[in-house]
């Protein structure tokens, strides 16, 4: 066996082995009939010329051998498997034989009185072994089996014959059997590296398209386990904040200590959703699924809200926040309103943690026109702050960055905001740089193409008052609605908080604890609530399969259409989709404030009349 051959590995080998003897008996039958047709013309060409009696032995060999050849390279192809060592074996058997009876056309066929008859006979068998080596030239082994016993009988007669044109003839034959076995050796070599590398790249591919599916299977895990966590997290994290905005409503009467150890309760809990948020975010980032929406809105509106928002955190640590906006009131543009919030709200949080004494600047205008396309809106948030080293300036927006240890144990964050901004900006067709001197301050640049809207078309703006009370301050006023809900929540506590706010505003509550008591009142024959509040994730039948129920029942029966809402923990975008997809109304995400809650009852619930009772009927 060659030694190129011995170098693969054993697995490769066989591979290779079997698509050589594969390609061989492709042509195998073709050429064997072709060859059988070739013996039977050479026996009526010189029939004349040679003992009949040779010549017919010869031709009834030559046909006994051809027949079973054929029968065996059909039924391989019948089979179409491959084929196995013992019949490769066969195989090399038979055309060995074959070629044993080529080389007796040399020795029978050759009359020493008739030099021209044994000349051509010696063509002819150069002629047959030209042909076998170009449909056997996958396998050198075959090749050899099947031309050496057909040529070599014949040179060695012509050779015995001491004659000048004999001497020459024999030579001539024994030399052209070197080269075609030359020519043949080279040949199989090259097929075999064609053959080998197919399989390489086909190992290769495999193995590439076997780890792209295991990592997809991961991070299709990584998202189930994200998103599992992010439900399990919310679900308590609901039920803390809104116990403690009860409290918070509810005792007016407590000292200023405990208000604001109430108040650091739930800042704390709003801290860890935005946590909770961001590692979603990144999740959507990862997974390739962060999407943006194409909205007009009042960019001042935004801008002037985030001033009010931030201005309070900042001026508690002595800070002053800075605005140069340079934009047309109003400004309404096409883009992304939540996602532009965001980026800026983690930008200018940044700039409020970072900065202990000093100012913060945020700016904003309309670059200029360049080439005749529309001019992007450049917003800057500068800083007095710590600066960043330039060593750092190059990975700050890689995930999970902070300057150093020592920072991160001192300013605390989970160092994805920055990432989280930079892919936001990047989804936009933006972009986001950041100059720092270390000392002196960071500034972080954002551009986005944010297409203005005409005023004609644009919608009503929405102002901040920074004045107004908290939707949950006691001393504001609840809005009176009527109606009966059917609230589906296997959860007590979260329950017993919407249960609360719900009744807040002058609502009826009825409460059941998983989805086959809803679909037991929602189906038979009991007065409809005005709207059902539903979990999703529930014992006995979660709240996809009892929507389903309900909608299918509604249908079969003609009934009215009741307005379904998802209350849930799950709160990817995908969530969404399945609890739409399910037949609900709207998806709002836990935790949620009350005036979120209050948004979904007013599009399914009428405000109350002067003459209804605030307080639900016990």
């Amino acid at each position: 066996m060659p030694k190129y051959f011995l170098e693969l590995d054993p697995e490769l080998r066989l591979k290779i082995k079997a698509e050589q003897f594969r390609m061989m008996m492709a042509m195998a039958t073709p050429a064997t009939v072709a060859a059988t047709l070739f013996a039977v013309l050479t026996t009526l060409f010189f029939h004349h010329q040679v003992a009949n009696s040779w010549v017919h032995w010869w031709l009834g060999l030559k046909i006994t051998i051809a027949v079973p050849r054929i029968l065996q390279q059909e039924w391989h192809k019948y089979r179409g498997a491959p084929a196995s060592q013992n019949w490769q074996r066969a195989t090399l058997l038979l055309m060995f034989i074959d070629g044993c009876v080529w080389g007796l056309a040399g020795i029978w066929l050759t009359p020493a009185n008739d030099l021209l008859t044994s000349t051509l006979i010696g063509v002819g068998l150069a002629g047959v072994a030209t042909l076998a080596t170009f449909t056997l030239h996958s396998n050198w082994v075959n090749n050899v089996a099947y031309c050496v016993p057909m040529v070599l009988p014949a040179a060695f007669v012509f050779l015995n014959r001491h004659d000048p044109l004999s001497l020459y003839t024999g030579t001539g034959l024994l030399v052209f059997l070197c080269c075609l076995l030359a020519v043949a050796w080279r040949g199989q070599k090259h097929i075999v590296e064609l053959i080998r590398l197919r399989f390489v790249t086909d190992r290769i591919a495999h193995d590439r398209e076997t780890a792209l599916q295991l990592a997809e299977r991961q991070n299709a895990m990584k998202s189930q386990f994200v998103a599992t966590m992010s439900h399990e997290l919310r679900t308590p994290l609901h039920g803390i904040l809104g116990l403690t905005r009860m409290i918070q409503s509810a005792a007016a009467d407590l000292d200023l200590e405990n208000r604001k150890r109430l108040g650091l309760v739930e800042r704390s809990g709003e801290h860890l959703l935005s946590i909770i948020n961001d590692i979603l975010d990144f999740s959507r980032i990862e997974a390739g699924h962060l999407s943006v929406e194409n909205q007009p809105f009042d960019l001042s509106d935004v801008l002037d809200d985030l001033v009010a928002l931030t201005s309070v955190t900042a001026s508690g640590k002595g800070l002053t926040l800075l605005t140069q906006v340079q934009l047309p009131r109003p400004c309404y543009v096409v883009g992304d309103a939540a996602r532009v919030r965001q980026i800026l709200l983690n930008l200018i949080g940044n700039a409020v943690k970072f900065t202990e004494r000093g100012q913060i600047r945020l700016s904003a205008h309309r670059a200029a026109d360049q080439d005749g396309q529309a001019s992007p809106v450049v917003m800057r948030v500068s800083d007095s702050g710590i600066g960043i080293a330039p060593q750092d300036l190059s990975s700050i927006f890689d995930p999970f960055h902070q300057v150093d240890n020592s920072l991160g144990r001192r300013f605390g964050g989970t160092g994805l905001g920055l990432t989280i901004s930079r892919e936001i900006c990047r989804a936009m067709q933006g972009e986001i740089a950041c100059s720092s001197v270390q000392g002196q301050g960071s500034s972080f640049e954002v551009t986005l193409p944010l297409p203005a809207y005409t005023a004609a078309q644009a919608p009503a703006p929405r102002r901040y008052d920074s004045s107004s009370p908290s939707p949950l301050d006691a001393s504001r006023t609840p809005v009176a609605l009527h109606g009966h809900v059917l609230l589906a929540e296997d959860n007590e506590v979260n329950a017993m908080v919407v249960e609360a706010l719900l009744r807040r505003h002058g609502l009826t509550v009825e409460h059941v604890p998983d989805g086959l008591e809803v679909v037991h009142r929602m189906c038979g024959n009991h007065p409809r609530p005005d709207l059902v509040l539903m979990d999703c994730q529930m014992p006995a039948m979660d709240g996809f399969e009892a929507t389903r129920q309900i909608r299918a029942d509604e249908q079969s029966r003609g009934l009215t259409r009741t307005p379904v809402v998802a209350l849930t923990a799950s709160a990817l975008a995908e969530d969404s989709e399945r609890c739409l997809g399910a037949g609900m109304d709207a998806h709002l995400p836990k935790p949620f404030r009350e005036d979120q809650l209050l948004s979904v009852l007013l599009a399914h619930l009428p405000l109350a009349t002067p003459s209804m009772s605030m307080v639900p009927a016990a």
